[in-house]
C-alpha cells in the first residue's frame, strides 16, 4: 500500500516538474552560471 502511495506522489511531483519546466521554456527564461567574488552563482533572466 505504501509503495502505491509513494508511486503516486512521485508521479505527481515529476509531472509538476515537467509542467513547470515547459512553462519556463515557453517564457524563454535563461539560466547560466556566472562567477561572482570567486564563487559560482546561477543567474536567471
Amino acid at each position: 500500500m505504501k509503495k502505491t502511495i509513494l508511486a503516486v506522489i512521485t508521479a505527481a511531483l515529476t509531472l509538476g516538474a515537467f509542467s513547470s519546466a515547459f512553462a519556463e521554456d515557453h517564457h524563454h527564461r535563461v539560466c547560466h552560471k556566472v562567477k561572482v567574488h570567486g564563487h559560482w552563482q546561477t543567474r536567471c533572466h
